[in-house]
């Protein structure tokens, strides 16, 4: 399985006001995903605040490319059809906003990806955090991470490699991020709102990363590429 490179993105749409006031804004966000996408395809991809995927990926022209997962929370996710296949997937509510920003429980969206050409299995999990950020929520974040781990323990096979990505609500000082870092390496944080856009994984051999700008949302884009 050596030598997998995988291509991942992850991207909070700012879906209320970007497609639900702007109607997509002529496509500035698919036009973002699809631009990245023509250099060297995306494997995951990991959204938050996203409503239709299909939308999304459709704008993008790349529907035909990729299979797209609606998840709870206003989550999705897609993978690149032609280099894998999905061996399973499911969710689970890892935390609860606090009640002075409370919009309700939130959750990790999880599958598990087998590469066609080596077998090589990615567990790829999207979270998007409890507010207010940077406190876990209600349970806080020790919690917060706590249950994402025990969520990827409880799924994960022992030769995956994890990668979890998200909008964490939760930035590089916050008991979530410094807690999950304790497990899994850091590949790469935004900027956005103090650093809350994450992805980390078990695989520390990380080949590029590069911040793809906003394409209309409040959120910026995050590639990052590992080599397994």
């Amino acid at each position: 399985a050596r030598g997998v490179q995988v291509k991942i993105l992850t991207y909070n749409l700012f879906w209320w006001n970007l497609f639900g006031k702007r109607q997509g804004a002529g496509g500035s966000a698919s036009k973002l995903i699809a631009a990245s996408n023509g250099q060297h395809p995306f494997d995951f991809m990991g959204f938050q605040e996203c409503e239709n995927i299909n939308w999304v990926i459709g704008d993008a022209g790349l529907l035909g490319e990729f299979e797209t997962m609606p998840g709870p929370h206003a989550m999705c996710m897609a993978y690149r059809k032609s280099a894998w296949q999905k061996l399973a997937d499911s969710s689970q509510d890892v935390g609860e906003d606090r009640w002075d920003q409370w919009y309700g429980t939130r959750a990790g969206m999880w599958a598990r990806l087998q590469h066609h050409e080596t077998g090589q299995v990615v567990f790829f999990l999207n979270h998007h955090g409890p507010l207010p950020v940077d406190t876990g929520g209600m349970c806080g974040g020790e919690a917060t991470a706590f249950n994402l781990l025990k969520l990827i323990a409880s799924n994960a096979h022992a030769d995956d490699v994890v990668i979890l990505v998200g909008d964490f609500n939760a930035g590089p000082q916050s008991l979530t991020v410094q807690s999950l870092q304790g497990r899994l390496h850091p590949v790469y944080t935004g900027t956005s709102f103090g650093g809350v856009d994450n992805v980390l994984s078990s695989c520390a051999n990380v080949v590029s990363t590069r911040n793809l700008g906003s394409g209309g949302s409040d959120h910026d884009a995050l590639e990052a590429v590992l080599q397994l």
